[in-house]
């Protein structure tokens, strides 16, 4: 197995002038593309950058963005998107754990704004030197890139995976069409797994990336899908959903559509299978501690027509077991919780080895030192059918396809100095629909009232937009059970319509 720039060189070499990446104005071929990236490899090396370094990248979505990626792992080190959408203290959090080298950015004010002392590299620039293949050996072991997700702590966990996971998920694979054929949308935000898949699944097989300016918008969709013959759309589940109801059009001229991150809506996937029967129609599985997909499974008219749409079987040289608590093989037909093992596991948190050994454990069913990671996800199993997903046998949920740990949400409002104890909820069956609701209490000295706009902007200010709160209630003292616990079906309840005593929605 080989690195993600190694493979990506080749393509180069092989086809220079073939497209590589589009925006709205501007394109680079394969060539032009391998050539500004060696060119600013260079120039991160001078800036003291070596193989096992990190480098953060705060860049807008553009050809320039994926130039830096691109060069960070020219140079051995891996990257670190940090994502202009993100609050700035988000990002601080992100830069303190990681600690990066060199933070690729429009200016050095920006980089002294997320307040480290990682050397500031412009985008362009220098000398025009080029770093010599080869140079800094590395290796597929070493760090591609670090991927934050939420963390039960109330800090995220920034999960590093090695160039292997990657290239595991994308080459030799059949879930998808590869080839200098395809023409991808790149539309996931840079700090999501997707976006790994989205890039590099045309670039390591010769195929070309659009990149969508700013957020998902299904209408621009369509107009791309146009304008660029795209070929191969990744999305997650709830945009899905959306653009199957009212955007359908988006779809018209693809010949591969995947998507995953939430429960598939049987009555949308019967919908798009119906209108497009010429489509590959994908649903995947996998947590971003494995690297995008572990499982997949192609929709048919018949897998539509199911209860639950199932989530497949393992990708090629990627495993799933699916076991109790005492990690034995459940029996037929029943449910367990399921785990990851073989190529494209991560190699764990960064700096939380506590973290680390609790979700990556010893393989009993590999070979000697082998791991398996504990998704937490609950899974039926069959020995002759597809994997159908069940639930989470934690506390996690999904909004918006993202992975959200309650906790950290809490943590993040009780920063907040009138706030006395926090407890976030999830709400709503479909996945479209899920929302979180805040309840909290206030400290009751002088100075202790907050609003609900006070606490918007206090969550904003730390957390992503999709883990912000859509609602707030202030309450005299939580609900208890009868022996002392918090009695959160009372909170539903008040969620529900039937008030809560001294509660009230800020």
């Amino acid at each position: 197995m080989r690195c993600l720039h190694e493979i990506f060189e080749d393509r180069a070499a092989a086809a220079p002038g073939a497209p590589a990446v589009a925006a709205e104005d501007e394109q680079l071929s394969y060539g032009e593309l391998d050539l500004r990236a060696d060119r600013l490899a260079q120039r991160l090396v001078d800036a003291g950058v070596r193989r096992g370094s990190l480098v953060g990248i705060h860049l807008e979505r553009g050809p320039g963005m994926v130039v830096a990626i691109l060069a960070t792992l020219k140079a051995g080190a891996g990257y670190v998107m940090l994502d202009r959408d993100f609050p700035e203290h988000r990002l601080r959090g992100m830069v303190e754990d990681t600690r990066p080298a060199v933070v690729v950015a429009e200016d050095a004010a920006q980089v002294r704004r997320l307040g480290t002392s990682a050397r500031f590299v412009a985008p362009t620039g220098g000398d025009g030197r080029a770093l010599p293949r080869g140079t800094v050996g590395a290796r597929p072991a070493d760090p591609a890139c670090v991927i934050f997700t939420s963390g039960s702590t109330g800090r995220p966990k920034g999960v590093a995976a090695p160039h292997r996971a990657i290239v595991a998920t994308i080459e030799g694979q059949s879930y998808t069409r590869f080839g200098p054929e395809t023409v991808w949308l790149q539309c996931a935000p840079v700090s999501w797994d997707a976006f790994a898949l989205e890039l590099w699944g045309p670039l390591l097989s010769g195929g070309a990336c659009v990149l969508h300016p700013g957020s998902p918008d299904p209408i621009r969709m369509a107009q791309l899908v146009e304008r660029h013959g795209i070929t191969t759309m990744n999305l997650p589940t709830v945009l899905f959903h959306v653009i199957a109801d009212a955007y359908p059009a988006a779809f018209a001229g693809l010949t591969d559509l995947l998507v995953g991150g939430e429960r598939l809506s049987p009555e949308h996937a019967a919908q798009v299978v119906r209108a497009f029967p010429r489509l590959r129609f994908v649903n995947g599985y996998g947590p971003v501690e494995c690297m995008i997909f572990v499982t997949t499974h192609r929709v048919t008219p018949d897998s539509a027509a199911r209860a639950s749409v199932p989530i497949g079987r393992a990708l090629g040289g990627k495993h799933v077991r699916v076991l109790d608590g005492r990690l034995r093989p459940v029996p037929d037909g029943e449910v367990g919780e399921l785990y990851a093992a073989g190529e494209g596991l991560a190699h764990g948190y960064l700096g939380r080895p506590g973290a680390t050994a609790e979700r990556f454990v010893a393989d009993p069913f590999g070979s000697p030192g082998g791991r398996m990671y504990r998704t937490g996800d609950l899974v039926r199993w069959h020995a002759d059918e597809p994997l159908e997903f069940v639930g989470r046998a934690d506390g996690q949920v999904k909004i918006r396809g993202v992975r959200v740990e309650l906790a950290e949400v809490e943590a993040a409002l009780a920063a907040h100095p009138a706030v006395g104890r926090a407890v976030v909820v999830a709400t709503g069956d479909d996945p479209a629909d899920r929302h979180l609701i805040a309840y909290l209490t206030t400290h009751r000295e002088p100075g202790g009232a907050a609003t609900g706009q006070d606490l918007r902007a206090h969550a904003a200010g730390r957390l992503p937009e999709f883990m912000v709160p859509s609602r707030f209630v202030l309450l005299d003292e939580f609900p208890l059970t009868h022996n002392g616990k918090l009695d959160r079906t009372a909170l539903v309840s008040c969620e529900a319509g039937r008030p809560l005593g001294g509660g009230q929605e800020c």
